[in-house]
């Protein structure tokens, strides 16, 4: 089946964590390109030879203003990471979209709780103003925060998740730290892999929506304990890809 893709230009790059970096690109192939927070591109280009694609989440919220970001995770010797972290601004690169179901759904729950794994974090930070005017419209809306890395240095747009919290009460951001030392924890970080604050958050099937979005092993373990406590699949929104 034929794919239609279309060119991106890298307009600069830069390392958000040690093993992260942050890309900003222009679109100028489309009048706007559109998307829905939540939505990812792929990236299509050759690998010795073979052609290859690979898929990252639109970090940034939609602005009509042709401007596609994504986080990328470092992996060595990963075709991905060879090909994005080699990249120099005025590149070009074929990209096909917008996809994805992670999106904000139009039924407003009473919460919504999103869980990420390190670069799985970046469809959440492009929900924000979006999850801010529902907060405002809905002022009996929760939104729970979940990111799991393994060391405080590895927080992604950390800042951003917490200006959001403090501006909204009934917003909360929670990052787990598996390899952080338990005694060199700030006041609001807490210990361990992220899927494992479901205990803590008196889960309800009747009000509560779960966006799962990162590691498969952590998306498939957090999918298989909500099944259980009685989510049905509308209930779970889940989204994962290999992006090395």
């Amino acid at each position: 089946m034929q794919i239609n893709t279309f060119p991106i230009t890298l307009k600069e790059s830069f390392m958000i964590s040690p093993k992260v970096k942050h890309f900003i690109f222009s679109c100028e192939a489309t009048p706007h390109f559109n998307y829905l927070p939540g939505q990812f591109i792929t990236i299509h280009f050759e690998h010795q030879g073979k052609p290859l694609k690979r898929s990252y989440s639109i970090a940034n919220t939609p602005k009509m203003d042709n401007q596609i970001e994504l986080a990328a995770g470092y992996f060595a010797n990963g075709p991905g990471t060879e090909f994005l972290y080699n990249l120099k601004p005025g590149d070009a690169v074929q990209i096909s979209g917008p996809f994805g179901r992670l999106t904000i759904k139009d039924e407003i729950p009473g919460r919504f709780i999103l869980v990420a794994t390190s670069t799985g974090i970046t469809p959440y930070r492009s929900m924000i103003p979006k999850l801010a005017q529902l907060m405002e419209q809905h002022p009996e809306l929760e939104v729970v925060i979940l990111q799991g890395v393994q060391r405080r240095e590895e927080i992604l747009y950390g800042d951003e998740f917490l200006a959001f919290s403090q501006k909204y009460p009934r917003a909360s951001f929670k990052p787990y730290l598996s390899r952080q030392p338990a005694n060199e924890l700030n006041e609001k970080e807490f210990s361990g892999y992220v899927q494992h604050a479901f205990p803590s958050l008196n889960l309800n099937p009747q009000r509560d929506v779960v966006y799962l979005c990162g590691n498969p092993g952590m998306i498939d373990e957090a999918f298989n304990s909500l099944k259980q406590q009685g989510f049905a699949m509308q209930q779970i929104i889940r989204e994962k890809y290999i992006s090395r």
